[in-house]
């Protein structure tokens, strides 16, 4: 029997999380959820994920990059992919991408909010490394 991937949705828009845990779910993953980042650490340690989806605004405006920060430099998590997915553009107009901002962002994919379905669980299969017939 194949274990499910296990994915951990950290964002303090409970309607973010609600949302996307559904889309998950029904493409067959695991979704453990957190509504900030210290929570979120928190489920790193008890859970292990396959996968981290992380907001970069919640309980400060950069939490989401010092979360990243912190899975990406301890030696148990950094091989953990993550993907954050956020709201910063409308929110403050400045863009982010991999391509300029990558080296410290310490995330391994980025996409603007609002995500449709469809795009999210590409972005998920392609970091976890399954394709789905």
């Amino acid at each position: 029997m194949t274990l499910k991937k296990r994915i951990l949705l950290v964002d303090d828009d409970l309607d973010f999380l609600e949302m996307h845990k559904v889309v998950l779910v029904n493409h067959g993953y695991e979704v453990i959820t957190a509504t900030s980042a210290q929570e979120g650490l928190e489920k790193v340690r008890a859970e292990m994920p396959d996968l981290i989806v992380l907001d970069l605004m919640m309980e400060k405006h950069d939490a989401g990059f010092s979360f990243s920060k912190q899975i990406k430099s301890d030696p148990l998590f950094k091989k953990i992919p993550i993907l954050m997915v956020t709201a910063v553009a409308d929110a403050t107009g400045f863009k982010f991408s991999l391509e300029k901002d990558g080296y410290w962002m310490k995330t391994d994919e980025f996409l603007d909010k609002p995500v449709e379905p469809a795009v999210l669980i590409s972005k998920v299969e392609k970091l976890i490394g399954e394709k789905e017939d």
